[in-house]
């Protein structure tokens, strides 16, 4: 059986990971993306970067999310594809 990749197109928030890293392309404007840990313990303020990655217009960039935790991409025309594997399991959930 073929693997099914999943590719987001545009702004989204929150959006839950299953894979351990995005590709994140972008077209004639530049994004940013930040990740947050699953669970969100304190909402948005829980990240695993310290500062929103700038990804420039016309390139693509890959980053670690991590399986279970959330993709938010502010700006549009861009795509962002979930490539890898889910070796990560739950290891960005935040334990409570």
């Amino acid at each position: 059986m073929a693997s099914q990749t999943t590719v987001y197109a545009g702004a989204f928030a929150n959006q839950a990971w299953a894979s351990d890293k995005a590709m994140i392309a972008t077209g004639n404007a530049s994004v940013t993306a930040q990740v947050t840990l699953a669970g969100q313990p304190n909402n948005s303020t829980d990240t695993i970067y310290s500062a929103p990655i700038v990804i420039p217009a016309n390139n693509t960039k890959y980053i670690y999310v991590g399986v279970g935790n959330e993709l938010s991409i502010i700006g549009s025309n861009s795509t962002a594809t979930e490539v890898g594997t889910a070796s990560s399991a739950n290891s960005g959930v935040w334990n409570i």
